[in-house]
């Protein structure tokens, strides 16, 4: 890349980052690799034929040498190897690797002492040096290949250098797969050879024929080597040919092709690139109507003409497009202006200050609505009707966006107006539906959950209109979903009747509501959050207030969804039903939930001992509870958990008519029924009753009631103590 813009250039550099430079280079470049790939497979070629003719001619001198050899008129080859062979199976292969250590090696060829003066050896080296001379192998020799061993034992080689020659019995370690196929050589089948590199002689060709019997079984092999540099010489002679031819071809082809694409591609696109030029002085200058890519006139019939005349007709569109975007941005100004303030309409529409109602201390509420667009369908509401009724209302609309929202706003109203009418969430419901079904063109449905709180009693009458199931949990328990009756979506269908239900509150109890945004939010592998992730995040943060609880649950889908788009409306609302001072009077029970610890009954007794001032209890049953307390609560201490700790809940609660206190014991521990052991013998002196069991027995002397249950994981022992 150049360092400097084609404006900063000079003459000079144009001209070498010119297109017409460009295309000169990349004609000799491609023209280069393609001649050289057509150079590549032409050495290939002609290395391959050249190589065939060779080693053709060694399997030929082979075939015809093995004619001459297997004349026994003239020589018994066959007698001399077996000769040669019956003394090299005759050593050991110490004696044998002898031959391969140059100091050792006079003492192995005094195996075959003699073996060079036999006649018949005499005459195949005379045959096979007047072969070799006559052609243009490199050598050929008779050999014998071990098959056991994997070596090739020489028998004749009419070399004459001292250096190189092969006596009968010497030996080099060779791979037999190619062997096997000339040992297997019969006429009419296909030559067979090796091309391998030699420490000693280089590359070679070794192509061979086996010397037969008179039965025609195999028990030599005739060679012949050609050398692989007889190969290459060739070759260069051809390479360099080539390339004197190729380069020549190269610089023609690039100078016609360099003004061809002159002539029909680099000036008509410098006079394309000047009328741009002068076309964006004159627009900077505030001149519209210029023609300099009409007046052109540029007919190459191809993709060059066709931008001139884009070019041309571009020019006139821009004038006009320029005016169309000023009033799109100006109306795209407008629309993100009033999607603002629709977005702050829509928070203002939402109880969205908290604490809600910081004068009340029976119950806490908090919600919140995270919409997936700038306005959403989602909503939620929660107002006293009066000073002991609390309105709660979850909602979903179908669709998303302003048209959400607008249906939205309508729903709210009409809910909120029918709630204050006095009449029960159903009927509330059938109202709404009606109203809404009645001027409905467009078909939208909206689910709700509705539901009004006694906060004399924490008696919760609702209604669900295809909503979500809510979430529930009771003083010291966990969150669990009620499975309430659905009906039909508001919106859907006219004239639909709804059913109330009912849940009792106790003080410490929590209801959670929420929209499907919740459950649906999915991450960027198309996972979704699911109900079961939903339910761990609200039990993992149970014991905190409501705020707490929706931020835990909205932390939790944000840290699951990650980077991913926001696909629906996230809506939730949390109440904590707490009760008043009174209700501990009425017969509502007060709960604790601690830590199962020896350090924490003095904890659990206060607790109890704050209730039971309350109901100015005697002091006497106040003394009784005490040592119940201890008694009951170290149990749970000691045993449940042991060796861990775990919680444990102890619920206060009063009944009337005789007034009586009854305290609850809950834990998750192992399962314990201490009320199964029998009652120890107090008749007998302490050295002779049993350890154990007398803090029980005292607690079902001084309580007026006991009783033990193992329900849904949990131990529950009540004792009732009547005042």
């Amino acid at each position: 890349m150049p360092e400097k813009s084609i404006r900063e250039m000079n003459k000079l550099q144009r001209a070498h980052y010119s297109l017409q430079a460009k295309t000169f280079r990349s004609t000799i470049i491609g023209a280069i690799v393609f001649g050289t790939v057509a150079l590549l497979i032409g050495i290939g070629l002609y290395a391959f034929a050249l190589g065939g003719q060779y080693i053709g001619t060694a399997f030929n001198l082979s075939r015809t040498a093995k004619g001459f050899l297997e004349m026994k008129q003239y020589m018994d080859i066959e007698a001399y190897s077996k000769q040669v062979m019956d003394v090299y199976k005759s050593l050991t292969e110490e004696q044998k690797q002898l031959c391969a250590n140059e100091e050792t090696y006079d003492e192995y060829r005094a195996f075959f002492a003699g073996l060079e003066e036999s006649p018949d050896y005499i005459q195949a080296r005379s045959a096979l040096m007047y072969f070799r001379e006559s052609s243009d192998v490199y050598d050929i020799y008779v050999a014998v290949y071990d098959f056991d061993d994997n070596r090739l034992i020489y028998l004749v080689d009419p070399e004459e250098d001292e250096d190189y020659i092969c006596l009968p019995g010497d030996w080099e370690a060779a791979k037999p797969k190619e062997f096997k196929q000339m040992m297997a050589w019969k006429n009419g089948d296909k030559r067979a050879y090796q091309i391998e590199n030699t420490a000693k002689y280089g590359w070679l060709a070794t192509s061979g024929v086996p010397l037969n019997t008179e039965t025609g079984e195999a028990f030599a092999l005739i060679l012949s080597d050609v050398s692989i540099v007889e190969i290459g010489k060739g070759t260069g002679n051809f390479l360099l040919q080539f390339t004197i031819g190729m380069f020549i071809t190269v610089n023609v082809v690039a100078f016609f092709m360099t003004r061809h694409m002159k002539k029909n591609m680099v000036q008509p696109i410098n006079s394309i690139a000047v009328a741009a030029e002068k076309y964006t002085e004159d627009r900077k200058q505030g001149i519209k109507d210029t023609g300099y890519f009409e007046n052109l006139n540029i007919s190459t019939g191809d993709e060059i003409e066709n931008l001139a005349l884009i070019m041309a007709d571009m020019e006139k569109d821009l004038a006009e497009y320029e005016d169309n975007l000023k009033q799109a941005i100006a109306e795209k100004e407008r629309v993100g202006f009033e999607l603002s303030l629709a977005t702050r309409i829509q928070a203002d529409m939402l109880p969205n200050i908290f604490p809600a109602f910081p004068e009340r201390t029976d119950f806490d509420i908090y919600a919140s609505m995270n919409p997936a667009k700038e306005v959403g369908g989602d909503f939620y509401d929660f107002f006293l009707i009066d000073d002991d009724h609390l309105a709660l209302v979850i909602a979903d609309v179908s669709g998303k966006g302003v048209p959400a929202a607008l249906f939205m706003m309508v729903s709210k109203i009409l809910v909120n107006n029918y709630v204050m009418t006095g009449i029960s969430p159903k009927e509330v419901l059938q109202q709404v539906n009606c109203q809404i079904c009645a001027h409905n063109k467009e078909e939208m449905f909206v689910t709700v959950w509705l539901g009004i709180l006694d906060l004399k009693n924490g008696k919760l009458v609702a209604s669900n209109a295809g909503h979500e199931y809510p979430i529930y949990m009771k003083a010291g328990g966990d969150f669990e979903i009620v499975k309430d009756r659905h009906g039909f979506v508001i919106g859907g269908m006219d004239c639909v009747r709804y059913t109330d239900y009912e849940i009792d509150m106790k003080p410490g109890s929590k209801l959670f509501v929420y929209t499907d945004g919740v459950p649906e939010a999915t991450n960027a592998a198309k996972e979704l959050f699911g109900v079961d992730r939903m339910m761990e995040a609200i039990n993992s943060a149970k014991e905190s207030d409501p705020k707490t609880i929706i931020e835990h649950v909205d932390e939790a889908v944000n840290v699951f969804v990650g980077d991913a788009p926001q696909f629906d409306d996230v809506t939730m609302l949390c109440v904590h039903y707490i009760g008043r001072e009174s209700d501990i009077m009425n017969g509502n029970p007060k709960v604790l939930t601690i830590e199962a610890t020896v350090e924490n009954i003095e904890t659990v007794t206060e607790f109890v001992n704050r209730e039971l001032e309350a109901l100015d209890c005697p002091m006497k049953a106040q003394m009784q509870i005490d040592i119940a307390i201890d008694e009951l609560f170290g149990n749970i201490a000691h045993y449940a958990y042991d060796p861990e700790t775990g919680p444990a809940t102890v619920i206060v609660d009063v009944e009337d008519d005789p007034m009586a206190v009854i305290i609850t014991f809950m834990d998750n521990g192992k399962p314990f029924d201490p009320l199964a052991k029998a009652d120890p013998d107090v008749t007998l002196s302490a050295e002779d009753r049993e350890i154990g069991g007398l803090g029980v027995f005292l607690v079902k002397k001084t309580m007026d009631d006991i009783s033990y249950e193992y329900k849904d994981g949990k131990n529950i022992l009540r004792i009732k103590k009547n005042i």
